[in-house]
């Protein structure tokens, strides 16, 4: 285990060392060290050999991210079993984020090469790193799509859970799901909502897997899907809901998200709702500021104080009518279409 409070320059030294770590930790996901432990510890070789690596590299790698708590390797036996964050990096298990650990290292990590230019231009650093905006660049092959929203949906899971579960939609009837994927977050509301109806609306590439979600948990009678472009057009209905979507753009294109809201709603008080992570409130602070440095380094966006989400919200005709915090680092923004 890592020393709880190192002198400054080791501790310093272990903050210059995390792109060290996620790389090992990029390792053993991909290699699945996680998943062939889940059932009990293993010895080292037969780790190494499933996973087509070299024994004695796999152990360096396995040792270091013990003093993480990842892996407990015994150096007597070579038996190595998960440490407590070990099942983070398993897949299909409850709060697994393997997908996060192999995307990240894949579409993440070479832009923030770059991210001391972005300090001299303000250019996102994945436009300089890959030639253009981060979602163009993932759009143009399917796979990168494919792996890109794996990693989200378990981001989002280890994150948004919280305030997914605080969502209140009583007296709403059409619900639409701006930026909704596979209609994960739809179908949980919709179990808790009955009578509600709704439309799962994304990219259309995207949206390709929510008829399947839908089917499976029996609500595709009462949740549709629709593809377009949300700088464009969105569905109509009486409640929109963003689950972590404005932070991805700058004021200016936020704004215009929030336009085609305000012009397509039903209702002249339509309702908002946003989960989104908000600087001055609620838990985890710090994720929300790596968060931030995300935004800075792949896109355009930026997470938002109480104060900047009042602004955005007020300039394009939205009323914030309360910020409710949740147990994990995001909240609840609720507002109301005016004018």
């Amino acid at each position: 285990m890592a020393p709880t409070n190192p002198a400054p320059a080791l501790a310093m030294l272990r903050l210059l060392g995390g792109f060290q770590i996620s790389q090992a930790l990029y390792v053993a996901a991909r290699a699945r060290i996680a998943d062939r432990l889940l059932e009990g510890p293993r010895p080292l070789n037969e780790l190494a050999e499933a996973s087509g690596l070299q024994a004695e590299p796999l152990a360096r790698i396995i040792q270091v991210l013990g003093v993480e708590d990842v892996f407990d390797y015994d150096a007597e036996t070579e038996e190595v079993r998960l440490g407590r964050l070990g099942r983070t990096l398993a897949s299909g298990v409850a709060e697994s984020v393997r997908n996060v650990a192999l995307t990240w290292m894949e579409t993440h990590y070479r832009p923030f090469g770059h991210l001391w230019q972005t300090a001299e231009t303000g250019r996102p650093a994945a436009d300089l790193a890959l030639g253009m905006p981060f979602f163009d660049w993932l759009g143009q092959e399917p796979d990168r799509v494919e792996t890109f929203s794996a990693a989200m949906t378990d981001f989002v899971k280890a994150i948004r859970q919280d305030a997914v579960n605080a969502i209140e939609l009583d007296g709403a009837h059409t619900v639409v799901d701006i930026g909704g994927a596979d209609g994960t977050v739809l179908v949980t509301l919709a179990g808790r909502y009955p009578e509600l109806h709704g439309v799962v609306f994304d990219l259309p590439h995207v949206v390709e897997a929510a008829p399947e979600v839908l089917r499976a948990h029996q609500v595709d009678d009462r949740i549709t899907t629709a593809g377009g472009d949300f700088f464009t057009e969105v569905p109509r209905g009486d409640c929109y809901l963003l689950g972590f979507i404005l932070h991805d753009w700058s004021d200016e294109e936020a704004g215009r998200i929030l336009e085609r809201i305000h012009q397509a709603a039903s209702v002249p008080d339509a309702r908002l709702v946003l989960v989104e992570t908000v600087l001055d409130r609620g838990d985890a602070p710090q994720i929300a500021r790596l968060l931030d440095l995300t935004m800075l380094g792949m896109l355009t966006g930026r997470e938002r104080s109480s104060a900047a989400w009042r602004e955005l919200l007020a300039a394009n005709g939205f009323r914030l009518d309360r910020i409710r915090p949740t147990a994990g680092p995001m909240c609840v923004i609720e507002a109301t279409r005016i004018g």
